[in-house]
């Protein structure tokens, strides 16, 4: 069991970051109850939002290569509003 499980995880800059919260998924290291991914960039961030969309997990994304950590934030304050 890790401190991930149940959590939300924010990834909001780097697609690395969300690429291995991926495969920790895929591999069943960590289980979020959701996964908030917003990388941002050219190289990879539009791939790994496309990955995160075939996951079997609850996740809240964007495509393309636009977010970031505002984006995230911004998503985080919004869930929170909501509850």
């Amino acid at each position: 069991s890790s401190d991930i499980d149940g959590g939300i995880v924010v990834v909001g800059n780097a697609p690395t970051a969300l690429l291995e919260v991926i495969q920790m998924i895929k591999e069943k290291v960590v289980k979020p109850a959701l996964v908030i991914g917003m990388p941002v960039g050219f190289i990879s961030a539009a791939d790994s939002k496309e990955e995160l969309a075939k996951m079997d997990v609850p996740f809240i994304t964007n495509k393309g290569r636009k977010g970031g950590s505002p984006s995230a934030a911004a998503i985080v304050n919004a869930l929170y509003k909501l509850i």
